[in-house]
């Protein structure tokens, strides 16, 4: 007789947070270390910057103070969103009782229950959704306002560059020198700059430097300009070079939030025999100083 299981679990506050914080973690650009993530921000946040200038005097009793210190800040509007599945569980029972029964003993990537495989696929489909959207979000109800429409704003102050239409491995570098040209000379020392670019972009430099016999066995070349790697995000469109301080963008959320949830219902009395999980959280995203940041876009 096989096991009848019926499920009915609630994460919220903190617990659902620590949902979030393995879902955000998968997060392409998160994980990769490419923007701030900023927790516990409810309603909006706000992304900080304090610049200093002041030349050096010479010593003399007293006080005379000088120099400038500049602080900004930019506020971002963190929404609550869900994501809500049904999902047939009689798809499910063959492979999960099976391993509930060892028949795949060996196998430690199947889940032994319904529970575990369900708030797994949870965390990746928000992974997915999330990087998605910190880049391409619309700004729309449903999305967030993501990076690269704040960007392409005329009141950004972002260095926009227009992407060449015929893009390929014999002129990216000719390309990534004219991003290069357009990056402050006082921000190319700062351990956090990042060059981050699309799949097409990674792969032309790897081409690249394969034809210039860069590579010789058989292991990957990482793409690289100047002295810094180039970090592919695949979420990104086609034809996409930043340059940026990851301290200079971030994520918004409030991981520990009571607004948090994490809901999964396997209510076998419901005779329909599916599955529902909703999945409630908050985010954001934005920038703080629009110089600092060279966007190559097409």
């Amino acid at each position: 007789m096989a096991t009848t299981l019926n499920v009915t679990s609630n994460y919220s506050g903190v617990l659902a947070g620590e949902i979030f914080v393995a879902a955000f973690k998968k997060a392409d650009t998160i994980n990769k270390g490419l923007i701030t993530v900023i927790p516990n921000v409810i309603g909006s946040g706000f992304l900080p910057k304090i610049a200093y200038t002041g030349d050096i005097s010479a010593y003399a009793c007293g006080w005379d103070p000088t120099g400038t210190v500049a602080y900004t800040e930019k506020e971002v509007i963190v929404k609550k969103y869900q994501i809500q599945h049904e999902l047939c569980k009689d798809k499910f029972y063959s492979t999960f009782q099976s391993q509930v029964q060892g028949l795949f003993a060996a196998n430690n990537d199947i889940p032994a229950d319904f529970q575990t495989a369900i708030l797994g696929a949870i965390v990746d489909n928000m992974a997915a959704k999330v990087d998605y959207q910190i880049w391409n979000g619309n700004g729309t109800t449903d999305q967030f306002d993501g990076l690269l429409r704040q960007f392409a704003t005329a009141s950004s102050g972002v260095v926009l560059l227009t992407a060449s239409a015929s893009l390929s491995r014999t002129n990216v570098y000719a390309e990534l020198d004219r991003v290069y040209a357009s990056v402050l000379p006082q921000i190319e020392g700062e351990s956090d700059l990042v060059w981050v670019v699309s799949n097409d972009v990674a792969r032309y430099a790897s081409q690249a430097l394969s034809g210039q016999g860069f590579n010789t066995g058989a292991d990957k070349l990482e793409p690289a300009y100047a002295g810094w790697p180039l970090q592919s995000v695949a979420s990104l469109p086609a034809k996409t070079i930043l340059v940026y301080r990851v301290r200079n963008i971030g994520f918004l959320t409030g991981l520990q939030s009571d607004i948090n949830e994490v809901l999964l219902s396997d209510d076998q009395d419901r005779l329909d025999g599916n599955i529902r999980t909703k999945v409630v959280f908050t985010g954001g995203v934005g920038y703080t100083y629009g110089p600092e940041i060279v966007a190559y876009l097409a």
